[in-house]
């Protein structure tokens, strides 16, 4: 279990990822998706407010992570 905090207004003290969720950032976190459907899977559960979670749904689907991928916590 991985899980990655992007905060775009940290705390002086933050420490973690800042700024905003991008395609770049996706794909130095992320590993690849694996290659055969009998490998381990991969489920990303996206949490926060519509227009991150709209655009972190589009940016998983240019990066070959579809629906089965993907999990919205949506108020």
């Amino acid at each position: 279990f991985t899980t990655h905090h992007i905060l775009s207004q940290p705390e002086p003290e933050w420490t973690g990822e800042t700024g905003y969720i991008k395609g770049e950032l996706l794909r130095r976190l992320l590993p690849p998706l694996p290659q055969k459907d009998n490998e381990t899977h991969r489920l990303v559960c996206i949490c926060g407010p519509k227009p991150f979670t709209t655009l972190a749904t589009d940016l998983f689907k240019e990066n070959k992570y579809n629906e089965n991928h993907l999990h919205l916590f949506l108020a």
